[in-house]
Order: structure tokens, then C-alpha cells, then sequence
């Protein structure tokens, strides 16, 4: 303790001498025999505690009612009010992976045989891997899923940086005033509304309710409530950020819904290809 009272350098950069309480080249708060005690311990992990949650609160408030103003706000430097857009969509990740009602990103070897838009095209390639292999189909078909969910955890970010790119160029000429980072922040956002309420809350509420509405509830009338949530969400999350007429954000709008579908189709096929190559290589 005296030694403790004694000391006149800085603990973290040795910087000497320390007169003050905070040194004034790195902030390191010199200790005192206050600093030792249990309560300033526990003080310590509830302040903590409530600063993040605060920060979480505050920005799951803003994430369902105002995203714009959330995104917005973050934008223009008022970072320790809110997650980052990039931690949130990572916790947006976590959750739709540990919850995964909807494959829609870790695409089984079966659905990339049979169920995407060039499956015809890739087929007789995958099937010949298959059989250049040690594995028996069905070997490799687990091996395969198993592999593909994990890395689908990590790469998952390809497809929100696409889609900043797309809404990046399709305002191109406000670039200076509008960055690539404000368009990626937006589009992380968006993505993560994608992952926790159209892939995770939506069919929990349609299996929950299905089984008493066989006729009104079924794939086609999730897919459509999806698209129609996320393009409402879009309008919030977006609103005022292009500054275009009518007619060319509608345009844009088009565009965007139907580069949309397209990419997450770029995505499994990379994904495809990452996880073959990975099987293959390593």
C-alpha cells in the first residue's frame, strides 16, 4: 500500500513524474489505496454493465423505429451512443445461425444439386468431385453441410459489402457527400432487419400459427410478407438518403429488389465454391 502511494511513474507508459491523478500522455488513472478496494470492483463491472446496455437498448430502439435516424446519427460521429452498425450485424449473425428457421445462407449440398438457378450448370462438376474423392455421396454430402455452415458464418459479410456497392453506384454522383462507408453502414443494417426478423422472428410466428392456417399460411405467402417487409424497412432505413425525383428512386427501388435476388444467388455459388475448394485444398 505504501509503495502504492509512493510510486510517481505511470504503470502503463512509464511516464514519470506523475503529479496528477489521470498521466497525461497515455490517461492511465494513477492508483490509490481507494482504487484496491472490493466496491470499486464491483462499481467498476456494473458501470460496465449499463453502459452497454444502454448502448444496446438504444440502439435496438432505433433499429425497429427509426433506422435512418440510427444509421444517420452513427454517420455523423455519434458513435458511443449506439453499437456500430458492423457489431450489429454481427450479433444479428450469431443469433440467425443459432436459430436457423430459414437455410437461406447455409445452403446444403442437396439444395446446390438440385434447388438454385444453375444447379443445372454445376451438377455434373459436383457430382464429379464427389466421386474423385474418398468419400461415399453420403460422407461427403455431412461433411459438406457441416463445413458450409461454418464458413457461411464468416463470409455472410460478402453479401451486405455487394449490395453497399450496388446502392454505391446507383448514387455515384453523391460520393463526396455520401462515402462507400455510409452505404455499407446502411446496408449492414439492413441486412441484419433480414436476418433477425424476415429469417428468424417471421417463420417462428408462421410455425407457431401454421398448423391452424394450412390455407393462409404457406411458402408463398411467407416469401411475399418478406419481400414486403423488408422493402418497408428499406423505405425507413433509406428514406432521405437518395436524393433523386420520383421517378429514378422507383427506378432504383426496381433495381435494387431485383440486384437483390440476383446476389443472393452470387452468394451460395461463392459459397459453393469456397467450400469445395476448402474440402478440396485443406
Amino acid at each position: 500500500m505504501e509503495e502504492l502511494a509512493k510510486k510517481n511513474t505511470c504503470s502503463n507508459c512509464n511516464f514519470s513524474p506523475l503529479e496528477f491523478t489521470f498521466c497525461p500522455r497515455c490517461g492511465q488513472k494513477k492508483l490509490t489505496e481507494k482504487d484496491l478496494r472490493l466496491r470499486v470492483l464491483i462499481g467498476d463491472v456494473m458501470e460496465s454493465i449499463f453502459n452497454i446496455d444502454n448502448a444496446f437498448f438504444r440502439t435496438l430502439k432505433l433499429f425497429f423505429l427509426n433506422p435512418g435516424k440510427y444509421v444517420s446519427s452513427y454517420n455523423l460521429g455519434e458513435r458511443k451512443k449506439y453499437i456500430s452498425p458492423i457489431k450489429w450485424f454481427l450479433i444479428a449473425n450469431a443469433i440467425y445461425f443459432l436459430f436457423p428457421y430459414i437455410n437461406t445462407f447455409t445452403t446444403s449440398l442437396q439444395i446446390q444439386l438440385n434447388g438454385l438457378i444453375y444447379s443445372n450448370l454445376t451438377r455434373d462438376w459436383i457430382e464429379a468431385l464427389i466421386s474423385s474423392s474418398e468419400l461415399d455421396s453420403q460422407s461427403f454430402q455431412i461433411q459438406y453441410n457441416e463445413l458450409t455452415k461454418t464458413l457461411s458464418k464468416v463470409f455472410l459479410l460478402i453479401l451486405p459489402l455487394m449490395f453497399s456497392g450496388l446502392t454505391f453506384l446507383t448514387n455515384y454522383s453523391e460520393r463526396k457527400n455520401k462515402p462507400l462507408l455510409f452505404h455499407i453502414n446502411r446496408s449492414l443494417i439492413l441486412h441484419s432487419f433480414l436476418l433477425l426478423v424476415v429469417l428468424c422472428l417471421l417463420p417462428l410466428i408462421y410455425t407457431l400459427i401454421s398448423n391452424d392456417n394450412q390455407v393462409y399460411i404457406n411458402d408463398k405467402t411467407i416469401t411475399i410478407t418478406s419481400f414486403v417487409l423488408l422493402n418497408i424497412y428499406g423505405f425507413f432505413l433509406y428514406r432521405g438518403f437518395f436524393k433523386s425525383g420520383l421517378v429514378k428512386n422507383v427506378a432504383r427501388v426496381i433495381l435494387l429488389n431485383f440486384a437483390f435476388y440476383i446476389l443472393i444467388f452470387i452468394y451460395r455459388f461463392i459459397l459453393l465454391l469456397i467450400t469445395l475448394g476448402w474440402m478440396r485444398f485443406f
